[in-house]
């Protein structure tokens, strides 16, 4: 299927997709207006198997969110929260997209191979930050492995393992749908495994965190119990949209080196 000819079907299920963003209120303006955007340019270069994919992280992400509420941030921990702006719904897909649109250096095929892992990173890494925190075990910094605040970037439970090994096994099983073997699936889904743990690494040894000097809390926001927080660990400039993207870049490229590896 060429762009153009699948042009009229992505806008179709892409507005389908967007309305059902609205709907569920899961998305700001500007994010429902580029995952529209992004999502043309999935359905029209990478056919009905990678919208699939995209719907199906959408739909998985919105799910777990609904299901964990506030409990995916017990204390409050993260910067961000509720609805996705452009810059998540960007640094989420944005990197997959760009794999489909570079078919000609990459291959069709390596394109939409490379769209399918980084898209299991990310919905792999959105169950875990989604579910995690509702194990009823220990959350560990995956660097450290000592207890850490149930929620804040960089840990790892047992319920967010299991959720995110879940995540990348689905968009492998999706990633069928392309008619490729079973073996590249589940390498598909190894890679998107993969992605998420050093995506916790990255959230361990990269993310900005501050520590409150009222309450003493460690967290990802700046201000806590109206006062300024003190950084602690982390590069300034880097939160977790930039862990997230860089997530997604790792993924691109270990999947490329792969491919090209034969």
């Amino acid at each position: 299927m060429t762009a153009v000819q699948g042009l009229p079907a992505a806008l179709l299920l892409s507005s389908a997709l967007a309305g059902l963003a609205v709907w569920k209120r899961a998305l700001t303006a500007g994010g429902t207006a580029l995952a529209w955007l992004l999502s043309v340019l999935i359905c029209a270069f990478g056919g009905l198997p990678a919208f699939l994919i995209l719907a199906a992280t959408f739909l998985c992400t919105v799910g777990a969110g609904r299901l964990a509420g506030e409990r995916a941030d017990p204390r409050g921990v993260r910067r961000k929260s509720g609805r996705r702006d452009a810059v998540r719904v960007f640094c989420n897909v944005g990197v997959g997209t760009a794999a489909l649109l570079l078919a000609g250096p990459l291959g069709e095929t390596g394109a939409r191979c490379i769209y399918a892992a980084v898209l299991a990173e990310s919905l792999a890494d959105s169950l875990a930050s989604k579910l995690g925190p509702l194990s009823t075990g220990r959350t560990v910094d995956i660097c450290t492995l000592r207890p850490i605040e149930k929620g804040l970037s960089g840990g790892v439970s047992l319920w967010g393992t299991a959720a995110s090994l879940l995540g990348a096994a689905l968009v492998g099983l999706l990633s069928l749908l392309f008619g490729w073997s079973l073996r590249l699936a589940v390498l598909i889904a190894l890679l998107g495994f993969m992605g998420a743990l050093l995506d916790s690494v990255y959230g361990s040894l990269l993310q900005v965190k501050y520590r409150c000097p009222v309450c003493g809390a460690v967290m990802e926001r700046e201000r806590c119990c109206g006062v300024p927080a003190e950084r602690v660990k982390g590069l300034r400039r880097v939160n977790n949209d930039g862990v997230n993207f860089l997530s997604n870049l790792t993924v691109f490229a270990l999947a490329w080196a792969l491919l090209a590896a034969g």
